[in-house]
């Protein structure tokens, strides 16, 4: 039997090799692997007892590729298995229902956890299927097919897609990404607020993440005005009220 130094240095290893996997050989995962990574997903913390999230587990090829194409990432259709992940509130609003009762005025509150429920599920299932050897790949990209997702998962009101987990063989050896340094994600009592020389190392450590070493092109695609995530807000809001949601 393994001592529990031996099981932290195992479990130490997974964390300290995690890449994201863009490349799979299109195959299957054995029925038993699926299961213990499903179990995973479904023993993940979850606040309140409520299970805000559910998981699609997406297995018709051609369902399968309209999504691919749509989000424009083809390891989404060449992964053994691909999961979307999904805030939701209908299932409450059906327990409460079924005993007589009605869902309240909670849909801001709920979201903000719906999010953690989910992702503490997927990373268990990550966890879990890259200490068997698979490789991984969250699934952002969902957001840019969340209306087509909508209309061919048939997801109700109080559901909205929040983003996808690719699990597979990799076909593929990438490095491992940077990160931020620690003491720049971890502080101690209070916010620490950032020297200049915290904001250079941190664009230091990470500027292999771009072509150019310069990390700034990445923020400013993403999140600086003009950027991503400006015009996908508008669209998220308009997709979440279409959803039922109150916000």
């Amino acid at each position: 039997m393994e001592s529990p130094r031996e099981i932290g240095a195992a479990v130490s290893k997974v964390f300290e090799s995690h890449r994201s996997i863009r490349k799979y050989v299109k195959e299957p995962l054995p029925e038993h692997h699926l299961d213990l990574i499903m179990e995973a997903g479904r023993r993940a913390p979850t606040d309140a007892t409520l299970h805000l999230w559910t998981a699609l587990r997406i297995v018709d090829d051609k369902l399968r590729r309209r999504i691919a194409d749509e989000i424009g990432q083809e390891h989404v259709y060449e992964a053994g298995e691909f999961f979307i992940f999904i805030a939701d509130l209908y299932r409450l609003k059906r327990l409460l229902e079924y005993r007589g009762e009605k869902l309240g005025r909670v849909d801001r509150a709920l979201l903000v956890f719906a999010a953690i429920d989910a992702a503490l599920a997927a990373e268990n299932m990550a966890v879990m299927a890259e200490a068997l050897g698979y490789g991984t790949c969250f699934i952002g990209g969902v957001q840019n097919a969340a209306e087509l997702i909508i209309r061919e998962l048939g997801l109700p009101e109080k559901t909205y897609p929040l983003f996808g987990l690719t699990i597979g063989i990799p076909a593929e050896e990438p490095g491992v990404r940077p990160r931020l340094p620690r003491d720049l994600l971890f502080h101690e009592n209070m916010y620490r607020d950032y020297s200049d020389s915290d904001l250079a190392r941190a664009y230091e450590s990470m500027s292999a993440y771009s072509r150019r070493r310069d990390w700034l092109r990445i923020l400013k695609r993403y999140v600086a005005e003009g950027g991503y995530f400006e015009s996908r807000s508008v669209e998220m809001w308009r997709l979440l009220k279409t959803q039922g949601f109150e916000v």
